[in-house]
């Protein structure tokens, strides 16, 4: 069973709340210095629309419903990874072209270890949502938040075809990063599910240790 574990007794906001004042400190503070970095400030914009209104929304949504400490550590895990990637335009990350090397791949990697990420770091937030705000039985988590990740994962992969057809050649193709692959949104898409599923195993196994 895949089961979540938060303090009882939370902030009554996330101001009041010690670690996501820390983190978030330390998220502007990378958040400003890659910003600064970018080598393409139009695709770094175009890449953190989505993390600005994710993040303010997170701090409006607060009264309906409030993360506890450790999916905001995820969360943000998730989305330093993905502001790091912006930086670079993802195609151009450091890390992804080491791997590259190291390989001997085709493509910079970077893209799909963030999509894998995406699942693997958003599982819990998400199995907290539904056991919590709508105490779902926890038979029923790991096909939900499966299939969470599978929609959230396959809408992203729609707005980047739709920024792609709304701007010029040049920046659609920096954004969507395919980097030549024509199978590039469904092997991300399943990357995405597939980190969901590892994590909820991890996690049910570690459950299992704790329960003997």
């Amino acid at each position: 069973m895949i089961s979540v574990t938060c303090r009882v007794n939370k902030p009554a906001n996330y101001t009041e709340n010690i670690v996501f004042r820390f983190i978030g400190v330390l998220f502007l503070s990378v958040w400003i210095y890659f910003c600064a970095t970018a080598i393409d400030r139009q695709d770094w914009w175009l890449e953190n629309i989505l993390v600005i209104c994710f993040v303010f929304g997170l701090i409006v949504c607060q009264k309906r419903f409030m993360f506890c400490d450790k999916s905001l550590v995820f969360i943000f895990v998730f989305l330093l990874l993905h502001i790091y990637g912006a930086r670079t335009a993802y195609t151009q990350n450091e890390l992804g072209e080491i791997l590259r090397n190291i390989w001997n791949l085709d493509r910079n990697p970077y893209d799909r270890i963030v999509h894998f990420s995406f699942g693997f770091f958003m599982a819990y937030p998400f199995t907290e949502f539904f056991q919590v705000k709508f105490a779902v039985a926890k038979k029923y988590i790991f096909v939900l938040v499966t299939m969470a990740i599978l929609s959230f994962a396959t809408i992203f992969e729609l707005i980047e075809w739709g920024v792609a057809a709304c701007t010029d050649s040049a920046t659609g193709e920096t954004y969507v990063a395919t980097q030549g692959d024509p199978w590039d949104a469904q092997k991300d898409t399943i990357l995405a599910v597939l980190g969901a599923v590892i994590f909820m195993r991890i996690q049910r196994q570690i459950s299992k240790l704790f329960d003997k």
